[in-house]
Formats: structure tokens, sequence, C-alpha cells
């Protein structure tokens, strides 16, 4: 067994809280753009954006030509919302820490 192998990161207090934190802030930033988030949740068909592109209709339509990408499951709804997952996931299963995970 190499030494790498067994190696192990002592942080410090501080930089186990800073640490912490900024895997509390990435979950939080994970967690607003996914569908049901607080930015998310505008793109949605009964939401400020997706609600005026229903509006217009036509391609803006949830339906629509343009209007399908931005759904959870289109091409840029889809990535955003599997990015957002990731993320949380990363977070939850502590390759970031959180709050507490340490």
């Amino acid at each position: 067994m190499s030494l790498f192998a067994i190696r192990r990161t002592v942080l410090s207090p501080a930089s186990a809280r800073m640490y912490s934190s900024a895997g509390n802030t990435l979950k939080d930033a994970a967690g607003a753009l996914k569908k049901d988030g607080s930015i998310g949740k505008e793109f949605e068909a009964d939401g400020a954006i997706g609600g005026t592109a229903q509006k217009v209709g036509g391609p803006f339509d949830k339906n629509g030509t343009i209007g399908k990408l931005f759904t959870s499951k289109g091409a840029i709804g889809g990535t955003g919302q599997k990015a957002a997952e990731g993320i949380q996931d990363a977070v939850d299963g502590g390759k970031v820490p959180s709050q507490g995970k340490h």
C-alpha cells in the first residue's frame, strides 16, 4: 500500500467551517435552479417566464419548438436540472462537505 493511499487531510476548525459553508452554498444554489426551486419554477408553464411564453403561444408554448427546450426534460431546462441534481448529489454524498459533514 502506497503512502499516498492512506494519506488523510486534516482541516483546522476554521477551514472546516469555510469548506462546509461552501458546500451549503453550492447546495442552495443548485436547489434554486431545479424545476421547483426559486429560479427554476419561474420557467415552468405557470411561472413568470414560462407563463408569459404560454400566453405568447406558438413556438414558445411548453410543447412548442422553442418552449419544449426549456422544460425540465428539454435540452436547456434538462441540462440545468441534471446539473443541479448532480451538485446536490455530490454534496449529499460527501464529495463536497456540507454543514455537519467534515
